[in-house]
C-alpha cells in the first residue's frame, strides 16, 4: 500500500483528504507541523508528500527544501496543496523543488490523479529501504570511506547486527555521544596493534614505534570523530537525526564496556589484514521507549 505523508495543520481539511485518500486505497499519515513531519518520515516509508502552503510552524517552502537538501531524496514527490493561486506562489514552490502546485478549488479528484502519477514515477526509479537498513550501510561506508581516504587502508566489512547492548572487550575504545531524534552512542573497538597502524598512516609516519598512549588518544579520539561524523553526514540524507559531541578515549590491556540497560545495538565488524575492529551503534531506549525513532526500531528488533 502506497503511503501519503500529509502535512496540514487544518483538522477539517485532514479529515476530508485523509478519508478520500484511504478510500482510493492509499495509507495516510497526517501531522500538523514540519517537526512532526520529520519523525513521520524517519519511521516510515513514504512515497508522496502532500503540504499545505501555509502551516503553524513554517511554510510550504521550508517543507520542500527541507526534505530536497536530502541527497538520498531528491526524487521523492512532493505536491503543494493551496489555496493560493497566484503564479508567483506557484514558482517559488517549484524552485524549491515541488513536483506539482495545485490549487484546492481544484477539488480532490485532479489531486488524485496527480498524485497516482507521481508516486508510480517515483516507484519505478526508487529502490525502497528502511531505517535499519540505511544505520548499518551507513556504518560501514561512513567506517570504509575514513580508512580508506585518511588511512589508505582497505577495510573488508562484514554483516551488520541488530541485537541488545551487551559487553564489549578491547584495548583501544574510542566513543561519542549521540543526542536527537536517536541518542546514545557511537564507539570503535579496536586493539592496540591496529590503532597504532592507523595513528601511524594518519600522521603519515613511516612506522608506529615510538608512538605514546598521549599520540594514540589524540588521533583515536579525531578518527572517532571523523566515523561519528561521516555516520551522521550519511544518515542526514534522509532525515536530521542526531548531533555528535565530543569523543572520549580509552586504552588499556583488557578494557570492557557495557551499559547500564539492555539498548538497541548495531554492531559492524571489519577486517585490516589480521587485524579485527568494530563498530557500534548504541541507542538508549528510555523507560517510556524514547523517542518515535526508537520504538520503532525496538519494536522491529523484538520481532526477529
Amino acid at each position: 500500500m502506497d503511503t501519503i505523508l500529509l502535512v496540514n495543520d487544518s483538522t477539517t481539511l485532514t479529515k476530508v483528504l485523509s478519508t478520500h485518500f484511504q478510500k482510493a486505497g492509499y495509507r495516510v499519515i497526517a501531522v500538523s507541523t514540519v517537526m512532526d513531519a520529520y519523525e513521520a518520515f524517519i519511521r516510515s516509508e513514504v512515497d508522496l508528500i502532500l503540504t499545505d502552503y501555509v502551516l503553524r510552524d513554517k511554510d510550504g517552502i521550508e517543507v520542500i527544501r527541507t526534505f530536497r537538501c536530502k541527497k538520498a531524496q531528491r526524487a521523492l514527490p512532493i505536491v503543494v496543496f493551496t489555496a493560493m493561486e497566484d503564479s508567483e506562489t506557484a514558482r517559488l514552490c517549484k524552485e524549491a523543488g515541488a513536483n506539482a502546485v495545485l490549487s484546492k478549488a481544484g477539488g480532490t479528484t485532479h489531486l488524485l490523479s496527480s498524485i497516482e502519477k507521481l508516486i508510480d514515477e517515483y516507484k519505478a526509479q526508487q529502490p525502497t529501504s528502511s531505517l535499519d537498513q540505511d544505520l548499518g550501510r551507513c556504518i560501514v561506508k561512513a567506517t570504509s570511506d575514513v580508512f580508506r581516504t585518511m588511512m589508505n587502508l582497505r577495510v573488508t566489512a562484514g554483516v551488520v547486527t541488530c541485537e541488545k547492548a551487551q559487553i564489549r572487550r578491547a584495548e583501544v575504545i574510542g566513543s561519542i555521544g549521540v543526542a536527537g531524534f536517536l541518542s546514545g552512542s557511537i564507539s570503535l573497538f579496536l586493539p592496540k596493534g591496529l590503532a597504532r597502524q592507523a595513528v601511524a598512516a594518519m600522521l603519515m609516519l613511516d612506522s608506529a614505534e615510538g608512538l605514546g598512549d598521549t599520540d594514540l588518544v589524540d588521533a583515536i579520539g579525531e578518527l572517532t570523530n571523523m566515523v561519528g561524523g561521516n555516520i551522521k553526514t550519511e544518515l542526514f540524507q534522509k532525515a536530521p537525526l542526531f548531533d555528535i559531541s565530543v569523543p572520549s578515549v580509552y586504552i588499556g590491556d583488557d578494557l570492557h564496556r557495557r551499559t547500564v540497560s539492555d539498548d538497541l545495538c548495531f554492531l559492524a565488524p571489519f577486517k585490516i589484514g589480521d587485524f579485527e575492529f568494530a563498530v557500534e551503534f548504541l541507542m538508549v531506549t528510555k523507560k517510556d521507549g524514547g523517542t518515535g525513532v526508537q520504538k520503532s526500531l525496538v519494536a522491529g528488533m523484538q520481532k526477529t
